[in-house]
């Protein structure tokens, strides 16, 4: 037998060992120390453990055969356990093929054995004396469930989470705990594992750990933040994650703490830094993270206003408010507590759509008010988000417009032209405040249609598509409203818009059309356009109001409508249907004297896939042009010809109008 080599002998041996934990040895020296390593696993486990903390080596270990003795040492006393768990955590750090051969070897289910083997109860609270076998048994399981699926469903299986919680909640050792900590995020990325740490005690074990987070090292708390908003992904946890101890304000409570060390650090850093590289993110953002994230379910809302945490909120954000003042120097610090403070205010924002928090959040309505005064983008998107969900209750609407907060938001549309995201949430905040008809006309006595009317001439079809929104909703039923937005100037940029002549209309997108991907044009404007005009049409009564709207269409619109009656798209058939039947009410005489038009009438009518509805507007349009002496050019155009087809139509509706359409040409 070889006589076995203790630690003196070890230099001996490998005579070239070096302490320096990122030397790097050629293979031939690999190789030797894993011979020696094969005939005599003890002490030499140490020296494969160390030359493993180089990444360059890891790979030629295991390949030159170290894997199968390290799990072979993992059956026998304490010490030998201790230094094989140490080089095979080493070996796997950032190493995927290493930690599928350990997998392959059975190594996984050996080291939770091993923690399952400890004196305390796996889930017990009491203390237990962590040795350094269970510190480097939990580090070797935190790498090998490092993104390897494999692995971590074996360590699942084996029911590696009680084990690792033992050593989380009794480990006197803050290393151990660390690790064991870095182990249960690591497998919390695996679908099945997150359904299981969140049913068991590890949820409670770490808000314990965050309600005293001065006594625990930072990356351990970032470790277990980062694992509550990767189980957080699993909709049953959340509910969990609140109901025990008061999940929402302990994190808010962590975010206070981490944002006063940020200042700190901030005070002490640099100006200007690398504007690209923030560092690592802190723990006070991955814990906004992880907030938004349990408040996107609607159950969880409520626990916003627990213990006045709402008012809490909103008074931090705006005792930072000076973060933002251009004075500050810019250091990557500060790029990190904005970040921060956005997302707080997001936060607000997002609970605000639950009915109990808006409420309450309204009572502290000089507060939100301040926010829309910090100049910054995102400040801004937070105040409109909260702004707009407290006016989707109608009685909260009409009482913030009374108290004039819309015009906070109107000025937030006009100051920030440059700013898409601003402006669309600004809009779509004011076309909350437009829903209650007590609402409208104040709305449009503050002036709101000249800005929003220049929104549909910008060059962006988003906002176009917003704007038409909230103009159909100011002058939905009123007539006064309507005339407005005419005097204004809007009926000649709708026109624009309905004819298809608008900015960024000729855009391309790509549709899927079932068959084939093909380059179409995007035609939601063009079509929320015509719907628009078409319902400020048929709102108006018969007689003057009508004359006084048509007085400032021009023949365009019978451009738009044509485009509609050819497009490929039966909901943009149907839109420029109804607006030819509307059009034939009030201009006959336009339809009458374009040969293009009657043409796609024609063609309309004919088609295959044209709907019942859409021919029946044709035919309604067609009634009205054939009251105003129209039926020669209707004969001349070939149109009486085209609606034979339809005396046949399996729809009775539009066969019975069809009839008596072609009664008209005898």
């Amino acid at each position: 037998a070889t006589p076995k080599v203790n630690m003196e002998g070890l230099s001996a041996a490998l005579p070239f060992l070096s302490s320096d934990p990122d030397h790097l040895y050629d293979d031939e020296q690999l190789q030797q120390m894993v011979s020696v390593f094969i005939a005599h696993p003890m002490p030499v486990a140490k020296a494969v453990g160390d030359a493993a903390r180089c990444e360059g080596n890891r790979g030629p270990l295991v390949k030159f055969g170290c894997a199968r003795p390290l799990v072979d040492l993992l059956s026998e006393n304490d010490d030998a356990k201790a230094q094989a768990a140490r080089a095979i955590g080493n070996l796997c750090y950032d190493h995927p093929e290493n930690r599928m051969e350990f997998h392959k070897l059975g190594a996984i289910r050996l080291l939770v054995s091993i923690l399952a083997s400890q004196e305390a109860a796996p889930t017990s609270t009491s203390n237990i004396t962590t040795t350094p076998l269970e510190r480097n048994v939990a580090g070797a399981l935190a790498n090998l469930a490092s993104e390897t699926p494999e692995c971590q469903l074996e360590i699942l299986q084996a029911g590696g989470v009680e084990y690792l919680l033992g050593v989380v909640v009794g480990g006197a050792d803050e290393h151990s705990v660390a690790m064991a900590v870095r182990a249960l995020m690591n497998l919390a990325e695996h679908e099945k594992a997150q359904e299981v740490i969140g049913s068991s005690d590890v949820v409670t074990a770490y808000y314990e750990m965050l309600t005293d987070t001065d006594s625990l090292p930072e990356p351990v708390v970032a470790d277990v933040v980062s694992t509550l908003v990767t189980l957080a992904r699993f909709q049953p946890n959340r509910l969990v994650m609140v109901d025990r101890c008061r999940a929402i304000a302990v994190l808010f409570k962590v975010v206070q703490q981490s944002v006063n060390e940020m200042k700190m650090e901030h005070d002490l850093d640099e100006p200007e830094g690398d504007p690209d590289d923030d560092g690592e993110q802190p723990i006070a953002l991955a814990i906004t993270d992880l907030l938004l994230s349990l408040l996107d379910d609607d159950n969880i809302k409520p626990s916003f206003i627990l213990q006045n945490l709402h008012n809490e909120v909103l008074a931090f954000i705006l005792h930072h408010a000076y973060l933002f003042e251009r004075s500050q120097p810019v250091t990557p610090q500060l790029r990190l507590l904005q970040k921060v403070f956005r997302q707080l205010t997001k936060i607000v924002g997002v609970a605000c759509i639950n009915e109990q928090v808006s409420h309450a959040i309204t009572s502290q309505l000089t507060s939100v008010l301040k926010l829309t005064t910090i100049i910054d983008p995102d400040m801004q998107l937070g105040s409109l988000l909260i702004l707009g969900n407290l006016a989707r209750a109608d009685e909260q609407s009409v009482s913030l417009v009374e108290q004039g907060v819309h015009k906070s938001v109107f000025s937030m549309m006009v100051e920030f032209p440059n700013d898409q995201r601003v402006q669309q949430l600004a809009i779509g905040a004011l076309r909350n405040f437009a829903i209650p008809v007590a609402n409208r006309n104040r709305l449009t006595d503050d002036g709101i249609f000249p800005p929003t009317i220049r929104i549909l001439s910008c060059p962006n079809q988003v906002l176009q598509f917003a704007a038409v929104h909230l103009l159909r909703t100011l002058t939905a039923g009123n007539v006064e409203a309507a005339q407005k937005f005419v005097n204004d100037g809007g009926m000649e940029s709708l026109l624009l818009l309905v004819c298809g002549e608008g900015p960024n209309l000729e855009d391309e997108d790509e549709v899927n059309t079932g068959e084939s991907s093909e380059k179409v044009k995007d035609l939601r404007v063009q079509y929320e356009a015509t719907r628009y005009l078409v319902r400020l049409l048929a709102d108006t009564k018969e007689g003057q109001d009508r004359e006084r709207f048509t007085s400032r269409i021009n023949e365009k619109l019978v451009t738009g409508i044509i485009s509609l009656l050819l497009s490929p798209f039966s909901v943009l058939q149907e839109e420029g249907s109804f607006a030819l039947a509307m059009l034939s009410l009030v201009r006959p005489e336009w339809i009458l004297g374009n040969d293009d038009c009657l043409s796609s009438i024609c063609s309309l009518i004919k088609s295959p896939t044209s709907t019942p509805k859409a021919n029946l507007s044709v035919l309604s349009a067609l009634h009205e042009l054939g009251k105003a002496a129209g039926l020669q050019q209707l004969q001349d155009a070939g149109v009486a010809d085209a609606v034979r087809s339809l005396a046949s139509s399996k729809d009775p509706e539009v066969s019975a109008s069809a009839v008596e359409i072609l009664s008209y040409f005898k």
